[in-house]
C-alpha cells in the first residue's frame, strides 16, 4: 500500500517541477520578447515606448511558442539561453498573425 503512495508522490513531484520549468521558460521568453521589441522600436520618435507597451503582445507570442513547440525544442531553449534556433525564429515570425488582430469596426 505504501509503494503506490510513493510512486504517486514521485510522479506529482516530477509534474510540479516540469510545470515550474515551463513557467520559468515562459517568463524568460516574455522578457526576451519585450527586450527585442523595445530594441526594434527604439528609434521611433514621439511617444517613447516602455516595456509595458509590449506586455500583451509578448504574452501572446510566448503562449503561441509554448503551444507550438515540442518538449524537445523547449528543452533546447532552456539549455541555450543565448542561441536562438531556427524553429524559434520561425514560430516568432508566425506569432504576429495570431497576436496582432486586425480590428474590424463593429456595426449594430
Amino acid at each position: 500500500m505504501n509503494q503506490p503512495k510513493k510512486a504517486l508522490g514521485g510522479l506529482l513531484l516530477i509534474l510540479f517541477c516540469s510545470q515550474l520549468s515551463a513557467d520559468e521558460l515562459s517568463v524568460d521568453l516574455q522578457r526576451t520578447c519585450v527586450k527585442e521589441k523595445l530594441g526594434e522600436h527604439k528609434g521611433i520618435k514621439g511617444h517613447p515606448l516602455e516595456a509595458s507597451d509590449f506586455d500583451e503582445y509578448c504574452k501572446c507570442e510566448t503562449d503561441f511558442v509554448m503551444k507550438k513547440a515540442t518538449e524537445e525544442q523547449l528543452a533546447q531553449v532552456e539549455k541555450k539561453h543565448s542561441a536562438k534556433p531556427t524553429w524559434l525564429k520561425k514560430l516568432k515570425s508566425q506569432a504576429p498573425k495570431i497576436c496582432i488582430e486586425q480590428k474590424k469596426p463593429t456595426t449594430t
